[in-house]
């Protein structure tokens, strides 16, 4: 009996300096599992965004690609006039723009377009508006408070303006820098002789634009998604954001043909 009593007294549990060594060793875990989670998370954060980067790129260029192709267009009844773009609507460039006079020193384009009669196509301008022909739509291309925004005017052949409305597109677009590619000695290829920015070509030379070449700066819709802020390179030039701005960003550059030019 006594020697029963004995072992039951030497197993009443653990002691102290046991407990504490199980505490210690169970932090150690709860760190390392913590640690991995972050570092988890942090990166799905990372990917995602640059997700969403790559989409808005993507689609933004798609975007302006179908609105730039527009400029200059005529409908079916102003061809069978023999009438060119400049003919039949003086008063109206088919493709001009402004040169760093934007938000955050970024560029504009304004493209112009006639519509087209019933049954003969679905022209539409920059807000998916459906423009009729002898109407034409006057869409200019901008950055606002870091969103892609467009201003799509109605018009008709006189100058009357019959709508004027304003939307953002496409958000987190820090710049745009445009090139106007110009056929300088008018050759039957219509091939662009050199780029230039807007400033750089003269008032009477718009008619010779035969392409544009874009660039788009996108950002991340988050901050903090690296441990310091990131250089990058736009337009020629390396630039460092300020020290709590800590987004990644992507340069997407295309070049579109102006194929009612000409």
């Amino acid at each position: 009996m006594n020697g029963m009593m004995l072992n039951y007294h030497r197993q009443r549990g653990l002691t102290l300096i046991e407990i504490m060594v199980s505490l210690v060793i169970s932090l150690f875990l709860l760190a390392g599992l913590l640690q991995l989670f972050v570092g988890t998370r942090q990166s799905s954060r990372v990917q995602e965004n640059l997700s969403r980067v790559q989409e808005n790129g993507r689609y933004t260029i798609d975007y302006l690609s179908r609105i730039v192709r527009l400029a200059g267009y005529r409908s079916r009844f102003t061809i069978e006039r023999g009438q060119s773009f400049e003919d039949a609507f003086p008063a109206f460039p088919a493709v001009q723009g402004t040169n760093n006079d934007g938000s955050n020193s970024s560029d504009t384009i304004t493209v112009a377009f006639e519509g087209e009669g019933a049954g003969q196509g679905d022209i539409r301008d920059c807000l998916n508006a459906q423009i009729s022909n002898n109407n034409i739509a006057s869409n200019t291309l901008s950055i606002n408070n870091n969103s892609l925004q467009c201003r799509t005017r109605t018009l008709t052949a006189s100058g009357n303006v019959l709508s004027d409305q304003t939307q953002p597109i496409v958000d987190n677009i820090e710049n745009i820098q445009i090139l106007y590619g110009q056929n300088t000695d008018n050759d039957i290829w219509k091939v662009a002789d050199r780029y230039i920015s807007a400033n750089d070509v003269n008032a009477s030379n718009w008619n010779q634009i035969v392409s544009i070449r874009i660039s788009l700066l996108l950002r991340t819709a988050e901050n903090n998604l690296v441990d310091r802020p990131q250089p990058y390179t736009f337009n020629g030039a390396t630039i460092t954001p300020s020290a709590d701005d800590r987004r990644l960003r992507r340069v997407f550059t295309t070049t579109i043909t102006l194929r009612n030019q000409g």
